[in-house]
């Protein structure tokens, strides 16, 4: 009797052990891959009182979701982009590493400019105006009081023009951290006042120095940002998030217009102070 207890003691022992054995196979999960996408990161960028002939486009193509090399630099492409009031193009040379670099560009504010690409066997084009920036009059260190923890707080003070819409860009860049941090405001509520934008952050600590520039930017860009930084989860929400939606760029492929092309193409002047962390 013993003997028969003992082997169905081992029997059910055996069974348990191949039931957790078949718990740890490895899945393969099937991630569809809509296949590559070209990325554009065509940000020109003009510091008031510097003459801004040297500006940097990047390009580069997304893989899949698993693949061990998520950046795949675009080299090959010609670059171009056309100031439109007087037919002014300014050529980005190959860098062979996914840039193209131009050395005599020549900003202009409010005036509108064409990017296009060709790569590939086809054209990708984008339009948009280069918007002039605040000059920024302050920064004011506060306490932003959260349930958890409090957090210090920057606020960027500058003048806003009267009778003009107007939509900001805050790039917030702290010496402790790999990557910046944004904010977007209009001006829909503060028309021709002084105005500020904020931004506050658990890693800032005294003796941290924060470089900070301020952009005038497009509405369309402001719209593009307000949905990237929501679902970026850099923005809180509290209890009722945003549903997530597809991030459309304004670069559109002139032979394929159903082509998704990830990424933007903008102009802005902007104004840039440090601050370090009291």
């Amino acid at each position: 009797m013993k003997n028969i207890n003992i082997s169905n003691k081992l029997g059910v022992l055996l069974i348990l052990i191949g039931l957790l054995n078949s718990c740890t196979d490895v899945i393969d999960v099937n991630v569809p891959n809509g296949g590559e996408r070209l990325v554009v990161d065509a940000s020109v960028k003009w510091q008031k009182g510097t003459l801004g002939e040297i500006q940097t486009i990047h390009l580069r193509e997304s893989t899949g979701f698993f693949d061990n090399n998520p950046d795949v630099p675009v080299t090959g492409a010609s670059v171009t982009v056309t100031k439109e009031n007087d037919g002014s193009i300014f050529v980005f040379a190959d860098q062979n590493d996914g840039s193209y670099t131009a050395t005599d560009f020549v900003p202009e504010l409010n005036a509108s400019y064409t990017l296009e690409i060709f790569y590939n066997g086809n054209s990708y084009t984008a339009t948009e105006t280069l918007i002039a920036a605040p000059v920024i009059n302050r920064i004011e260190q506060t306490i932003e009081e959260d349930f958890d923890d409090d957090e210090i707080q920057l606020q960027v003070f500058f003048d806003d023009p009267v009778d003009v819409k107007n939509y900001y860009l805050g790039e917030f860049i702290p010496s402790n951290l790999p990557l910046p941090s944004l904010a977007v405001i209009s001006d829909e509520f503060t028309d021709g006042n002084e105005n500020f934008i904020e931004n506050d952050n658990e890693n800032y600590v005294a003796g941290v120095t924060v470089d900070i520039n301020v952009y005038g930017i497009s509405q369309r860009y402001y719209d593009y940002l307000n949905i990237l930084i929501q679902q970026s989860g850099s923005d809180e929400e509290g209890p009722f998030p945003t549903t997530p939606v597809q991030l459309k760029g304004n670069v559109t492929n002139v032979n394929d217009s159903n082509e998704e092309v990830l990424g933007y193409f903008r102009l802005g002047e902007f104004d840039t102070t440090p601050y370090t962390i009291e």
